[in-house]
């Protein structure tokens, strides 16, 4: 009962910060206005657009989520778990369409390992640390991709306190994640002293442990490590390349490609605030609004929108999940008993 209500009240508290955060920036954006007096809302009505951006928007994100798929099955048979193509795209559409669920009431890589699990029932770690180094592998290649990107487009070398902040965030995380994993990969670690010491720390040792069991049983596949590794480069990128197309596609002149990269991978760190939405549209739109485009800066809710634009490609994108839950239904039925 405890449990129940607890349940039920972190869900009124993320709903009312997300529809906290879309009040805030909807409000925003209406009370801006350009030199004729109009908004960023009257002004994406009147632009036109260009449809086959927007178009090939979709494709790319769609190219991308297929490798991200492609990514996990390769992690799953490395472990000898038997996937097969059909059923590595069912679980993964299905796992992406949860993950876009309002609030993720129920996350994604949780109904993966679920699911994978139930397929090879003497290989439940596995299946599960399958899961975990996938994600782990996306979020390495995020802050890397981060990384390279404030330094090439030299957002990391701007004035703004804004442009610092998230920059030296980016350097941080890649630092301790590339150091941790460096740790994990020595050759004393498999004793599990250090482990065991992980497990000790209040609040965050039990998902420390977790991980670091997870990795651990990728030890002797370096190579598939290294392939999904460099797979994942064909994630961040695309994705990077799809909010380029949908910025010109909404609007025109917008900053160029490789600055729209760097954006996805920067502002992308909110995905590990587990919430459905709202932070990325949020930091997005403040970021945004540090470029300029032939001199003239980015108007107050562009960045809104784009984002808007962005989480509504993937709503379709994800949406061909409900073809894969069409032909899973048995499975679906089995998580929900």
């Amino acid at each position: 009962m405890l449990r129940k209500i607890k349940k039920t009240l972190i869900f009124c508290f993320k709903l009312v910060l997300i529809l906290g955060i879309f009040g805030f920036l909807f409000w925003n954006a209406s009370q801006a206005t350009d030199a004729d007096g109009k908004n960023v809302f009257e002004l994406l009505w009147e632009q036109p657009k260009r449809w086959e951006l927007l178009g090939a928007a979709f494709f790319v994100q769609l190219f991308a989520v297929a490798v991200t798929i492609w990514r996990w099955r390769c992690l799953v048979q490395t472990l000898g778990l038997i996937l097969s193509v059909k059923n590595a795209f069912r679980f993964g559409f299905l796992g992406l369409m949860l993950n876009l669920a309002p609030m993720g009431i129920v996350g994604g890589d949780l109904i993966k390992g679920y699911l994978i699990a139930k397929k090879n029932p003497d290989y439940m770690s596995q299946a599960v640390a399958s899961v975990i180094v996938d994600r782990i592998i996306g979020l390495l290649v995020m802050f890397l991709c981060g990384t390279i990107f404030v330094c090439a487009t030299g957002f990391a070398f701007r004035q703004e306190v804004l442009a610092r902040t998230l920059s030296q965030l980016v350097f941080i995380l890649t630092i301790i994640s590339y150091t941790c994993v460096g740790i994990v990969f020595l050759p004393f670690f498999s004793k599990g002293h250090i482990e065991r010491l992980l497990a000790k720390i209040p609040f965050c040792g039990n998902t420390l442990g977790k991980l670091t069991r997870s990795f651990l049983l990728y030890r002797n596949h370096k190579i598939c490590l290294l392939k999904t590794f460099a797979m994942t480069f064909f994630v961040h990128i695309p994705f990077g390349f799809s909010l380029y197309l949908i910025a010109g596609g909404l609007f025109g002149s917008v900053p160029n490609l490789i600055d729209h990269i760097m954006l996805y991978n920067v502002v992308n760190l909110t995905a590990m605030i587990p919430l459905a939405a709202g932070p990325f549209e949020f930091v997005l739109e403040q970021v945004y609004q540090l470029f300029s485009v032939e001199g003239i800066r980015m108007g107050v809710g562009i960045g809104l929108v784009i984002a808007l634009g962005y989480r509504f490609i993937s709503i379709l994108v994800a949406g061909l999940g409900i073809v894969y839950y069409l032909s899973s239904r048995d499975e679906i039925r089995e998580v929900a008993g």
